[in-house]
């Protein structure tokens, strides 16, 4: 099973080929989401801040679930929760987007050798923002709840939902198991 080891300030992570090429695919889906869609809307012209600092004036909060989960209104009020998302979302977006290219970029080495293997040499947040996305994302699409652990258990192995489940608890054995070596 794939582990996380301490490897002096870094960590390395053992899998096999299947887990990198699983891995891979979740990451380039919430790239694609996470990238989709013109989210922001009209340059504010009228404000100097924000043409220095290139500010959209408006940005839609998205109307995936997914991306709601991800990228969160900070505020229940309407006008603040416009604002916050003005300032923050394409930062936010971007960081998630930087963590799950990185994670890209490592898992690759090991699907070009086609082989199973260690990557080495990564950084912890990095990898620990990238888990905990991918798991919010299929928490959203499973419907994850208290109950699901009993549900995944019942389900006959020829439900095509069983392998999905399965992922979702894999990526959060990974993430504990990182953390635990923190």
């Amino acid at each position: 099973m794939s582990n996380f080891e301490k490897t002096g300030d870094a960590f390395s992570l053992d899998l096999t080929l299947d887990e990198a090429h699983i891995l891979i695919n979740l990451v380039e889906q919430l790239l694609e989401l996470l990238g989709e869609g013109d989210f922001f809307h009209h340059y504010d012209t009228t404000d100097p801040f924000a043409q220095l600092m290139s500010m959209q004036h408006e940005v839609v909060a998205p109307e995936d679930p997914v991306l709601m989960r991800l990228l969160p209104n900070a505020y229940s009020d309407p006008e603040a929760a416009g604002d916050f998302r003005r300032y923050t979302e394409s930062t936010i977006r971007s960081a998630k987007q930087r963590a799950l290219r990185e994670v890209r970029a490592h898992l690759a080495i090991l699907v070009d050798e086609e082989k199973a293997g260690t990557v080495d040499d990564l950084e912890a947040d990095t990898w620990l923002l990238a888990l905990n996305d991918l798991r919010l994302a299929l928490s959203v699409r499973l419907e994850i709840n208290e109950d699901s652990f009993q549900l995944f258990e019942s389900l006959p192995d020829e439900d095509p939902q069983k392998p999905l489940f399965a992922v979702y608890y894999w990526l959060g054995w990974l993430q504990q198991n990182l953390l635990a070596l923190l």
